[in-house]
């Protein structure tokens, strides 16, 4: 299977007046994996490699269902919301290189591709 993340980032509600994160800054990216489980793994790999965004195996295995309303009035999970930190430069102290807690909207889809014959 091929599955789509896309991640919405944005900071911890108790440090988001004073810190701020591109909301787009973990772009979007498919990944090839047999289930969820496995390309969740596989996500968290990307992102640290690429991002220098840490999420822990804790983080993973504490992640929110994140949903979205049918249209019958239910609702549908699409993905998680997990717990990552990285690093900022904090203007007010001059010190860089300062650890924070940010949340990850992951939306997950499943990808298939059509047959242009």
């Amino acid at each position: 299977m091929n599955y789509r993340f896309e991640t919405t980032t944005t900071m911890k509600e108790y440090n988001s007046r004073k810190w701020w994160i591109d909301g787009d800054y973990i772009r979007p990216v498919t990944i090839q994996a047999e289930t969820v489980k496995e390309a969740l793994t596989l996500w968290r790999e990307f992102v640290e490699e690429r991002y220098w965004m840490t999420i822990s195996n804790n983080a993973l295995k504490n992640a929110d269902p994140m949903y979205i309303d049918t249209e019958d009035g239910g609702a549908r999970q699409v993905g998680y919301v997990i717990t990552g930190k990285t690093y900022f430069d904090d203007r007010d102290t001059g010190r860089s290189n300062v650890m924070q807690f940010v949340d990850l909207w992951v939306n997950i889809s499943a990808v298939t591709f059509p047959d242009f014959d």
